[in-house]
């Protein structure tokens, strides 16, 4: 099965939002993942659970997410999810940006949803 149906919608944040931020807004906007953008560019991808793993007793209002995030990997949609997770597994991340034939973002499919 092609991986474009396990790809859930990405919001874009900017790599100087606060940590605080971020799992504000992805919780209000019910959302697990982030695609980062650092100076116009995507530069990576968050997760809130990452997020809130990592930074349950430091000062989330001082830290930025461009010191969280993962590297940016892609893959098309209409790719085998079992290619998707060879490739995170080469590089030990959790979560692979998904994108249609003219390279748009369409949104992240993670590990754990792979094998649902």
């Amino acid at each position: 099965p092609s991986i474009e149906k396990v790809v859930t919608p990405t919001p874009t944040l900017d790599s100087t939002t606060s940590i605080f931020d971020a799992i504000e807004y992805l919780i209000i906007n019910d959302c697990e993942h982030a695609f980062v953008q650092h100076e116009g560019e995507m530069a990576g991808i968050i997760s809130a659970s990452q997020l809130l793993e990592n930074h349950k007793s430091q000062d989330m209002l001082a830290l930025q997410v461009r010191d969280y995030m993962e590297p940016l990997l892609t893959i098309k949609a209409n790719e085998l999810r079992a290619r998707a997770a060879e490739i995170m597994s080469e590089h030990g991340v959790e979560f692979i940006a998904v994108t249609n034939q003219n390279g748009v973002l369409l949104g992240v499919a993670s590990l754990g949803n792979l094998n649902s």
